[in-house]
């Protein structure tokens, strides 16, 4: 009986380290392998109801993260106006997490933190971004579920890197500023496509040798009972 018992709290406890072990093994990819076309691409922007923009991407070429289509967009220039849709405008791509270098002391991480954990409607989230893009010399929500947005990421945000499945914040940089027309920084949101590598982690490296410790010892009771009735 006392063999019967180790032997069934063994298979459960295989059981779990089996279920849990894929998790664990599971080293991510972050954002920055992101691969973005080096040569201008076209945007439309038009006032979005579940973002600040619906922009538009045209002229992408093939073999890319991003594709010809309609992204969720966010503004993160206050001072400088867009003009709407049938405007076009020419951009160059950037990711969030590697920018140009005027644009490198900005909070991305903040900014990327906001994209995967909003709250409330497009003007709290779009307020919460101003708050932390400080090229416009900063900026105070006047929303209450923004300033919820921004008390949660400053206490969570720090250092956010988004990973396999999330969102990332990458740049709409203009290549040509009209001066007639000028056209702001904006970011849209991309999923995050790079799928994530399977390396086993320290801690489902202890969890494979403690399961293997408890089959060891399972075994060896059984074979003292063995002995026993023997």
């Amino acid at each position: 009986m006392i063999v019967d018992r180790r032997l069934r709290s063994f298979g459960i406890g295989l059981t779990v380290v089996l279920l849990v072990l894929p998790v664990l093994m599971v080293s991510v990819v972050v954002a920055e392998d992101l691969n973005l076309p080096s040569t201008m691409v076209t945007i439309e922007v038009s006032d979005g109801v579940k973002s600040y923009f619906d922009t538009l991407l045209s002229n992408v070429p093939s073999g890319f993260d991003v594709e010809n289509g309609t992204y969720a967009g966010w503004c993160v220039d206050v001072r400088t106006p867009m003009a709407r849709s049938p405007a076009k405008h020419e951009i160059l791509l950037y990711s969030s997490i590697s920018p140009p270098g005027e644009l490198a002391a900005e909070e991305w991480d903040m900014v990327n933190y906001i994209l995967n954990h909003k709250q409330g409607n497009a003007q709290d989230v779009q307020q919460a971004i101003w708050y932390f893009v400080h090229m416009d010399g900063g900026y105070t929500p006047t929303r209450t579920v923004a300033w919820a947005i921004v008390n949660d990421t400053l206490a969570n945000g720090e250092g956010f890197m988004p990973v396999y499945g999330e969102a990332v914040g990458v740049i709409c940089y203009p290549a040509i500023m009209f001066p007639s027309e000028e056209v702001q920084i904006s970011i849209i949101e991309v999923t995050c496509p790079v799928i994530p590598e399977l390396q086993p982690t320290g801690i489902a490296l202890l969890l494979l040798m403690a399961t293997t410790v408890i089959a060891l010892t399972a075994g060896k009771g059984r074979q003292i009972r063995r002995k026993t009735y023997q």
